[in-house]
C-alpha cells in the first residue's frame, strides 16, 4: 500500500501534527515500508496457532502489601 504526501498531510492535519513541508515526503516512504511490512505479515500462516493473551507465559512474584 503506497502512501503519498497528501495523505500524510491529511492524517497529519487530522492528528493535529504540526508537520513541515520538507518532511511530508520521507514519512510517506516510512510510512509505505511500515504498511508493506504489515502486508507481510498477513501472509504468515496462523492456522493452528493459538492466540496468545500475555507475551510472558510465566508468573510473576508479587510482593506483600505492607503499609507504611
Amino acid at each position: 500500500m503506497a502512501i503519498d504526501a497528501a495523505t500524510v498531510r491529511k492524517v497529519a492535519r487530522l492528528a493535529r501534527i504540526a508537520e513541515p513541508e520538507d518532511r511530508l515526503e520521507p514519512l510517506a516512504r516510512e510510512l509505505t515500508g511500515i504498511m508493506d511490512w504489515i502486508e507481510q505479515l498477513n501472509e504468515v500462516d496462523t492456522d493452528g496457532v493459538e492466540p496468545m493473551t500475555s507475551a510472558v507465559a510465566v508468573a510473576l512474584p508479587l510482593r506483600d502489601d505492607v503499609v507504611t
